[in-house]
């Protein structure tokens, strides 16, 4: 997907207005600075971006710093502390789309350029996994899109319950209910985020079809179409036989939180349980993998 970036030019600070007329004809567009972000391997740091922009744009560190600036003054672009450093993300205080499909929202702001086919999720503003800065949630986010509005579409679902196991904000929820599920329940063993994610799901008007569950994922009675899980790998592994036993067959099951160089040992570890990769991907070292479980007669990867 090509991320839409609203507005044609960068406008620039006056302090970068005393360019000699050949080089502001050749200003970096909006475009062309907000993709160094977006389009790195790697997340980068104030300084780490500033450089960046001035090597690809051939202007100075002290211009591409004015630059930044400018977008972090226009609430383009926030800086977020993570892992003991400050790190440039994109900002969301005002509506961030995530996919073809999803825009993310503070509560109380209107997209200026919604589309008739998006599905806004709110979120509010909160300390739990799922503000959709990290890559996993936005990767799990264009695993969704996939499912529900590309071959085979919403069509493909066996069923219409999903599951959500660590649902942090309860995005991923949140977003499969949106997007047709008529259900999803939502596992959640720490505290703080059992509360966010009670609160999100009332600000967008779905408690009666998300319920956000205090505890560890139970399987019994439960034949789901969709089970979603952005955790860490280790954690991944151990809740597979869960997984497998609240699935029905045909089932979809998005699993992100692993590291590119883990994709591969998880989707052989699940074809343990019959679930077989139909689509991966990854984004700054971070990957999601698409599965579905073939029930209890062994079927062939459609990768």
């Amino acid at each position: 997907m090509r991320r839409k970036i609203f507005g044609g030019c960068l406008t620039l600070p006056s302090g970068i207005l005393n360019y000699s007329k050949k080089r502001a004809m050749t200003r970096p567009s909006r475009a062309r600075i907000l993709n160094i972000l977006f389009n790195s391997e790697v997340q980068l740091t104030a300084q780490a971006y500033i450089g960046k922009i001035a090597h690809e744009c051939g202007i100075s560190q002290r211009d591409a710093k004015m630059i930044l600036t400018g977008l972090v003054n226009d609430q383009t672009l926030a800086y977020q502390e993570l892992y003991g450093g400050t790190y440039v993300m994109e900002s969301f205080s005002k509506p961030v789309r995530i996919t073809d499909r999803f825009v993310i929202s503070p509560p109380g702001v209107t997209a200026p350029h919604s589309e008739s086919q998006d599905l806004t999720i709110t979120i509010l503003p909160g300390i739990s996994f799922g503000s959709g800065h990290h890559p996993t949630t936005r990767l799990c986010m264009s695993a969704l899109d996939r499912i529900f509005f590309k071959d085979p579409g919403l069509g493909g679902l066996t069923r219409k319950e999903a599951g959500d196991i660590g649902t942090g904000s309860a995005i991923l929820a949140l977003a499969a209910c949106k997007a047709g599920m008529q259900t999803c329940q939502a596992w959640e063993i720490d505290a703080n985020a059992v509360s966010e994610a009670r609160q999100n799901v009332a600000v967008n008007g779905l408690t009666e079809r998300i319920p956000v569950i205090d505890g560890m994922m139970s399987p019994d009675d439960l034949q789901l179409g969709l089970i979603m899980a952005n955790l860490r790998f280790p954690t991944l592994k151990k809740v597979a036989p869960l997984i497998k036993a609240a699935l029905c067959p045909q089932a979809y099951i998005v699993l992100s939180g692993i590291r590119s160089w883990e994709c591969d040992a998880l989707i052989q570890y699940y074809a343990n349980f019959n679930c077989y990769p139909v689509w991966k991907n990854t984004k700054k070292n971070w990957s999601v993998v698409t599965l579905r479980y073939m029930g209890k007669t062994q079927t062939k990867s459609p990768l």
